[in-house]
């Protein structure tokens, strides 16, 4: 008999695009997650419509989450992995362990005693992001004193309901299910890695997602240095793409950047705002006309930074070719944001060696031919969005809920073949 169970490993953007088309069809899932809380990268970025909507798909992020975390046909497996893999299409056995929480979802009421009474440096007890499912607070096991063999329960001491409990163990659980879609996600490229940038080293050089996540829990941008308004400040675009280890484009940097740019923009029309590019990817709906509407108040600069010094006054001073004059130029800012691109998942090779699948020439988990971008070498194993390569918010969605409608295939095929099999007999 066919089981219709479909696990989907990864609860961002495309993970809960697929759970929520399976479940919509009567399809019972386990929506598997590494981290503590679901929804993976999309979960914190920001808001970026200004008197306008700026189409940035946010928010349709966060209510799709909340809509997977309620729905009766998806169970949330958090702070979850899978160990070991056997079985078909139609009938896959999934060993999965989930390390403890240490923290109590249903008892914590996240009201910060903990964090405050803790004594590790940077915090070992912590609230997730504001936005995050479930919000409770987390308790990371490499920072804890008591974890590191010292006798130190000062959090379990001040939470007023008891929802700390340091004595879990993992929990290892065997699932049973037809298909399984892998929707793992990316990993935001590491700007150190880029050393002359100054990530790192100087506080006022941020990420793109640093400054999403700013304005995800502040609402507006303030200088981490002092605290002030930023008047000057400087995208430097394609930071771990297009070069020689990351030789494609993340296709998302160019949009995130002129959306978040225009929000600084609308919030603080003073604001000097320039964008260092190589070339600008404005594909997509309605984003040529984005660019139209900013590219007279923002700055546009054909020119690849090499390097960012800090001035004696504080200031980031950027040093820059100018392709369009065709020489070196340095100029000053309050704020440097690095647009990092996406980079494959750095556990996708554990992953695929589990699952028995391959991996492309750039670390994407590759798909079986060029007739769909869902199916692996693997029957019945399928991969939806950034884990196959960069992806936006929207395609990532519809990416998901291909991968959905081709597992739901497969398992029907398999349900036709075995009744037509027990037909014969």
């Amino acid at each position: 008999m066919e089981n219709k169970n479909v696990l989907v490993v990864g609860s961002g953007i495309s993970g809960v695009a697929s759970a929520l088309e399976l479940a919509n069809a009567g399809v019972n899932v386990y929506l598997l997650e590494k981290e503590a809380v679901v929804g993976g990268h999309g979960a914190s970025f920001c808001c970026k419509a200004t008197d306008i909507c700026s189409r940035c798909s946010a928010c349709v992020v966060f209510d799709k989450i909340k809509e997977a975390v309620i729905h009766p046909r998806i169970k949330l497996l958090t702070n979850s992995t899978i160990k070991k893999l056997s079985g078909e299409l139609g009938n896959f056995r999934v060993e999965t362990i989930q390390q403890p929480r240490y923290v109590d979802e249903e008892k914590c009421i996240a009201c910060g005693l903990c964090t405050e009474v803790c004594p590790a440096d940077p915090k070992a007890i912590y609230p997730p992001f504001a936005e995050a499912t479930p919000f409770s607070y987390i308790l990371d096991k490499g920072r804890c004193l008591r974890f590191k063999g010292e006798r130190c329960d000062l959090c379990w001491r001040s939470c007023p309901t008891k929802a700390i409990e340091f004595e879990l163990k993992p929990k290892e659980q065997e699932l049973s299910v037809g298909a399984i879609i892998v929707a793992t996600g990316f990993d935001v490229f590491d700007a150190r890695k880029k050393g002359s940038l100054g990530y790192g080293r100087y506080p006022d050089v941020l990420t793109g997602l640093d400054l999403e996540q700013v304005f995800t829990r502040e609402g507006y941008l303030r200088l981490p240095t002092n605290g002030k308004e930023p008047r000057n400040i400087a995208f430097i675009q394609c930071i771990g793409s297009r070069d020689e280890s990351h030789g494609y484009c993340s296709q998302v940097c160019c949009k995130y950047a002129m959306k978040l740019a225009g929000l600084i923009k609308y919030q603080n029309p003073d604001t000097r705002v320039t964008i260092f590019y190589i070339d600008l990817q404005t594909a997509g709906k309605g984003f040529a006309q984005f660019y139209e509407k900013y590219k007279e108040s923002i700055r546009f600069v054909r020119g690849v930074p090499v390097e960012i010094l800090q001035t004696v006054s504080g200031e980031l001073e950027v040093k820059f070719e100018d392709i369009s004059q065709g020489k070196v130029c340095r100029d000053t800012f309050d704020l440097v944001v690095l647009s990092v691109g996406i980079s494959p998942g750095k556990n996708s090779w554990d992953l695929a060696r589990i699952l028995g699948i391959n991996l492309a020439d750039d670390g994407f988990f590759d798909k079986k031919d060029s007739l769909s971008s869902n199916e692996t070498n693997v029957d019945g194993v399928f991969i939806a969005g950034t884990c196959q390569g960069p992806r936006d918010i929207p395609d990532s969605f519809a990416h998901g809920i291909a991968a959905a409608s081709k597992a739901m295939q497969a398992l029907g095929k398999v349900g036709s073949q075995r009744r037509g099999h027990q037909g014969r007999h």
